[in-house]
């Protein structure tokens, strides 16, 4: 039996009025999906490069949105062994158009779906996995960061720079973020941030090395490019790894040939999807994260909850770029 519902969708790329509240129809699951109804969705960069035409996932017209939420599950498909009807269930990124979440109900492989952690909230649950699986794969899979290593993390108040912020020191190595302004330096120390460099006040270069006490950041964690690579490029250390996985500075990313050969440096043009594809490496990712999660090691930050009708004031709001952590919406489902 088919379910209709309310969905976020939309038929062309663009700006954010491309995007619209309309009524699907949501068919059953069948072989390894599972469908559950959501109770909140969680934002990502990553949904505004999608309506805008510039992810590396491609729309498939009409186009639903988001890859992270959290809900009870009410039907499963043939194939489904890890879920039952009643468990409470949050969704991990992956790359491709067919499905979407952010809506009243949603439809995911079961491959991509872990139990809700019983000691978070539904508004943290629905912000795990963004954050931290893209900042896992890069950390560990790419960067091979370890005790003792000096990572630089730049846009550290987004979700997902506290989320690398937060397995970095983990793992045992210092963290250095930045931030722009000195806005959210007051909540970023609460956060426990330690190494903190305002980017607009002071040169990030010199900060770097002085923080490192000369050697240089072996880590970068870039979710900006453009010019700002230009910025701490001359702080690397011997052999350092530069991640970029973002696209906050619109003008072209240059490849720095030079300062890159004279470190013997790696940069990497990094997306979470092109890991989670290999469910092995999915699992033990799932695994290492859970267990930090159920041991109070990590914990998502939610930074500002709207309600399911004002999402596009959410979209506004990660626009204005204001936040500190996680951007969730909450659906209220009618009886």
């Amino acid at each position: 039996m088919s379910i209709t519902c309310r969905v976020v969708r939309f038929h062309e790329t663009g700006e954010l009025d491309v995007l619209a509240l309309e009524n699907i129809t949501v068919e059953d699951p069948v072989d390894d999906e599972v469908l559950f109804k959501v109770d909140a969705f969680a934002l990502n960069r990553a949904d505004v490069l999608h309506y805008q035409g510039f992810h590396t996932t491609l729309p498939d017209f009409p186009s639903r949105l988001g890859s992270e939420a959290t809900g009870e599950v009410i039907k499963i498909g043939a194939n489904v062994t890890d879920f039952k009807v009643g468990d409470r269930v949050t969704s991990i990124p992956f790359n491709t158009a067919k499905y979407g979440v952010q809506g009243e109900y949603a439809l995911v492989p079961q491959d991509y779906l872990t139990k809700a952690p019983e000691n978070l909230t539904i508004e943290e649950a629905c912000s795990i996995w963004m954050q931290y699986s893209t900042a896992y794969f890069a950390l560990f899979h790419v960067g091979n960061v370890k005790e003792g290593d000096f990572v630089f993390v730049p846009a550290i108040s987004s979700s997902a720079g506290y989320g690398c912020f937060e397995l970095a020191k983990d793992a045992g190595a210092m963290v250095i973020g930045s931030t722009r302004t000195s806005a959210k330096k007051d909540d970023l120390k609460k956060l426990g941030i330690d190494h903190l460099i305002i980017s607009s006040e002071e040169s990030v270069e010199k900060r770097l090395m002085q923080l490192t006490k000369g050697e240089g950041v072996s880590f970068v964690y870039d979710p900006i490019a453009g010019n700002f690579c230009n910025e701490y490029l001359d702080a690397l250390s011997m052999g350092a790894v530069v991640i970029i996985y973002g696209l906050l500075d619109p003008n072209p990313t240059p490849y720095p040939l030079v300062p890159l050969i004279r470190k013997k440096a790696v940069m990497d043009a990094y997306s979470q999807f092109n890991h989670v594809e290999d469910i092995d490496k999915l699992n033990e990712c799932k695994a290492y994260v859970l267990e930090r999660i159920k041991k109070g090691i990590l914990k998502p930050k939610v930074s500002k909850v709207f309600d399911f009708e004002d999402y596009k004031k959410a979209y506004e709001y990660m626009l204005s770029n204001q936040q500190v952590g996680k951007i969730v919406v909450s659906i209220t489902h009618k009886q």
